[in-house]
């Protein structure tokens, strides 16, 4: 699960630092990301703590309520996703960036507040002073950690609504994809800009659906491993499986050729510049600024004579463009 972490740290680190993906989609990534990096990272301290057995109820019931919280969020992170992606298809989607930064807002007290309501709902009925009943989570009872029924009940349970949710999300999305294939043919021209965005808009929900068959297997493998906790075998191919989350995750969201083109122009920035034509008018040109700029002079050293430059300017599809005939 360390291992895990440090690749899930990896994605976030690569979309927090190109602004290109700072967008809706890449807010709800990181937050979904960054809510899964915590509470892995508690878990598999709690689980290294128990190992080398330095650790105190106290602290045992601190950390299982952390983990508790990260985990709820994490998973109400992936229902925005679906709820996103099947927003935009719907056609509400398109708006500028101060109601982009309002509705990750309104996603964000949603994401982060219900599961702080859960997490308060569990430490109230732990700490109620009740008598033992199997409905109650009896953290300080079952060792570190949510185990059996309370297990169930308080974890899975809200993880089953929210998968059962995210399907109907994704299946309505499917249906309004279709939908507007045979509504709407101009989309299939490849000059059509609308065209242009539902297959970006189609590429992220492929993302998406990715995303959540990857933790989507992690947790029905965790759901069994809690029906059949003497199963070690369970155990040990949930453990391998989580150890290749973050891997995953990092080849979904970052190992992409449009990542790394955005990466590599954020080494290597374009310069943009205008050159006077002899007709008057002004042509716009960029170069790499790793590219010199090679200007071939004249013999001529008349008083008052014109320079002529030749400059060759490489551009993103490998073609030369000569401006012949330039005044300096």
């Amino acid at each position: 699960m360390l291992i895990s972490c440090v690749f899930i740290i990896a994605t976030v680190g690569v979309y927090a630092w190109l602004p290109e993906l700072r967008n809706m989609h890449g807010r709800v990534l990181m937050a979904y990301l960054l809510c899964l990096f915590c509470g892995f990272l508690c878990m598999s301290s709690l689980q290294i703590m128990l190992t080398v057995d330095n650790i105190s109820s106290d602290t045992c019931l601190i950390l299982t309520i952390i983990i508790y919280y990260f985990l709820e969020s994490a998973f109400f992170w992936l229902n925005v996703m679906s709820f996103d992606i099947w927003w935009t298809f719907s056609g509400k989607g398109g708006m500028g960036m101060s109601k982009v930064s309002k509705r990750f807002c309104i996603y964000s007290l949603y994401a982060f507040g219900v599961p702080t309501i859960l997490t308060i709902i569990l430490a109230s009925l732990e700490f109620s002073g009740l008598p033992p009943h199997p409905l109650l989570p009896m953290l300080r009872d079952q060792g570190c950690f949510i185990f059996g029924r309370s297990k169930l009940l308080y974890l899975y349970g809200p993880m089953f609504i929210l998968f059962v949710a995210n399907i109907i999300f994704f299946v309505m999305t499917a249906l309004k994809i279709a939908h507007i294939k045979q509504q709407t043919a101009v989309l299939n021209s490849k000059e059509s800009a609308m065209h242009d965005h539902h297959r970006k808009d189609k590429q992220r929900l492929l993302l998406y659906l990715k995303l959540f068959t990857v933790m989507g297997i992690n947790w029905i493998l965790e759901v069994i491993s809690a029906l059949y906790p003497d199963a070690d075998y369970i155990w040990m191919f949930t453990d391998a499986y989580n150890l290749l989350i973050g891997v995953t995750i990092f080849i979904i969201f970052v190992c992409k050729r449009k990542i790394f083109h955005l990466i590599k122009k954020r080494f290597v920035p374009e310069t943009k510049g205008k050159l006077s034509r002899s007709d008057g008018n002004c042509q716009e040109f960029s170069y790499r600024t790793t590219i010199p700029i090679r200007i071939y002079k004249n013999n001529q050293t008349q008083k008052g004579s014109m320079e002529t430059i030749k400059t060759v300017i490489d551009d993103d599809n490998n073609t030369a463009n000569e401006v012949k005939n330039t005044k300096l």
